[in-house]
């Protein structure tokens, strides 16, 4: 069963759309790389500082791994360059899903 990976970022005010930007440049890699299987990045409305990326993963093995991998690359020290706080990272499993 998948599970769910959400980071969230919070970016020094106004590099919102930078780091964005820069995600999407590396996100191709990122759908390449063993076990993604969907990506989502989110703006919040109120707070558009407030990045979250939605990832779904084959196991949380996978993302781990994953996340080992792009620290290696030095990605994961650009993003820390643009953010307020280090990023905050959550997993979960589905309880339940309905579409329209």
């Amino acid at each position: 069963m998948s599970i769910y990976a959400t980071n969230t970022f919070l970016t020094q005010p106004g590099r919102a759309g930078e780091l964005i930007s820069t995600l999407k440049s590396v996100l191709a890699d990122t759908l390449r790389h063993g076990g993604c299987e969907s990506i989502t990045l989110l703006q919040d409305q109120d707070e558009p500082d407030s990045v979250v990326s939605l990832t779904q993963w084959a196991t949380r093995e996978h993302y781990e791994a994953y996340l080992e991998w792009r620290d290696g690359t030095g990605d994961t020290a650009m993003f820390r360059g643009m953010l307020v706080k280090p990023m905050e990272v959550r997993y979960y499993d589905a309880a339940f899903a309905i579409t329209a």
